[in-house]
């Protein structure tokens, strides 16, 4: 019997505002720091969260790009450029021009290389070609994966969706398998270095397009039957995270830069698509609880400071592990506050004056949807992530 606590998936993907979303880019972001400090628990994958991102990216921006192009026939790229460049450029680049501050004045003069790839968002391509060296802007190599991706994902969305939803749906997956299959050339046959493997957006464009499809997919009938059926009972969602685990912490380096990606991204999915449904179970919750909404909303720029917390508790708190880390993730909560309301939100604000039109159009009524059946119903769901409720990117 269903739980009664449990909605329909296709009830809720096609809401304003995605319930437990919020709260999974908390989670994700708190793996992050958790697995960077290695502490209080130890081997938590800190990747695994950045995965969960790009996961989230590629399915809250394509199903942005679908209600926009079922709402109006076509695509307005420049607004589309706009909204990601108010959205992104302010944060990234304040935490750009400090980060460059201060190390120069504590005398870590920055590489022309190193600096040139923060400007130009190919941190990843640095680091990837330098065997991943420990810089104070290092983890911005998400970043410029996603950014590389909101540049070239729209133009490759309007040339497919003029062929229709199916040949978006089978070019973005013959996209992830290409991915796939170039990662495990690298990888087990070339003996690339797994700094490439881990960073260059063609190794890694898998895990967005797996949330691609998942959105291209998300409306049709027999994707929500399964979804509901897969989500039936909150323990279901607590099986597919513990499988996520084990396919990430329980196998060997070379599954991992091979197929591992790829599989870890599918099972995120899923697990998004289970607590899109199990949000108001007695076990997830916990997700929509205000605190975790919250720092869902800042946690791109807990993202961007969270290797500044640590060094600022370390000279303000007794240097002790748990006081440290305990420090060190409410001054990261602080700068994030402070990035989000003295620099993200007067962009915010302006940002909104290039939404897509908030009109849900019943299906089939669009202007040139991709398909004529049931399939091709317009949803308004955020962009990943969209006005003031926007995480990691």
């Amino acid at each position: 019997m269903r739980d009664r606590r449990t909605a329909r998936f296709a009830d809720v993907v096609g809401r304003a505002h995605l319930p437990a979303l919020d709260g999974l880019r908390a989670v994700a972001v708190a793996a992050v720091i958790v697995g960077h400090a290695d502490y209080p628990v130890r081997g938590v994958p800190a990747d695994l969260g950045v995965s969960a991102f790009f996961v989230l990216s590629g399915f809250l921006i394509t199903r942005l790009l679908v209600r926009e192009w079922n709402t109006t026939g076509d695509l307005s790229l420049s607004r589309f450029y706009l909204r990601r460049t108010m959205r992104i450029f302010p944060a990234y680049y304040a935490f750009l021009l400090l980060s460059f501050v201060i190390d120069r004045h504590q005398g870590q003069h920055w590489d022309w290389r190193l600096l040139a790839s923060g400007v130009t968002y190919t941190v990843n391509y640095f680091n990837a070609l330098h065997h991943h060296p420990n810089t104070s802007i290092a983890h911005a190599w998400s970043l410029a994966v996603e950014e590389q991706f909101y540049l070239v994902w729209p133009l490759l969305f309007l040339l497919l969706a003029r062929r229709g939803r199916h040949a978006l749906v089978a070019g973005v997956t013959t996209l992830a398998v290409m991915a796939l299959a170039w990662r495990s050339v690298l990888g087990l046959w070339l003996h690339a270095d797994t700094a490439y493997l881990y960073n260059a957006f063609d190794t890694r464009f898998d895990n967005l397009a797996v949330g691609c499809v998942f959105a291209l997919l998300a409306d049709r009938p027999s994707v929500a039957r399964a979804v509901d059926n897969l989500a039936a009972r909150p323990w279901r969602a607590w099986a597919t995270l513990g499988l996520l685990l084990v396919s990430r912490l329980a196998t060997p380096e070379a599954y991992h830069y091979s197929i591992g990606f790829t599989v870890d991204a599918v099972l995120v999915a899923l697990l998004i698509a289970q607590l899109l449904v199990l949000y108001r179970s007695w076990s997830w919750r916990w997700l929509e609880h205000p605190v975790m909404r919250y720092l869902g909303i800042i946690s791109y720029p807990i993202y961007l400071y969270h290797a500044w917390g640590p060094s600022i508790a370390r000279h303000l708190v007794p240097n002790t592990p748990a006081a440290i880390f305990t420090g060190g993730v409410v001054a990261t909560v602080l700068l994030a506050m402070g990035s989000y309301y003295v620099v993200e939100r007067p962009f915010l604000r302006l940002k909104r004056r290039f939404e897509a039109s908030p009109v849900r159009l019943p299906n089939g009524s669009a202007g040139a949807p991709m398909d004529s059946g049931p399939s091709s119903s317009t949803a308004m769901l955020p962009m990943t992530p969209v006005g003031e409720r926007e995480g990691v990117r």
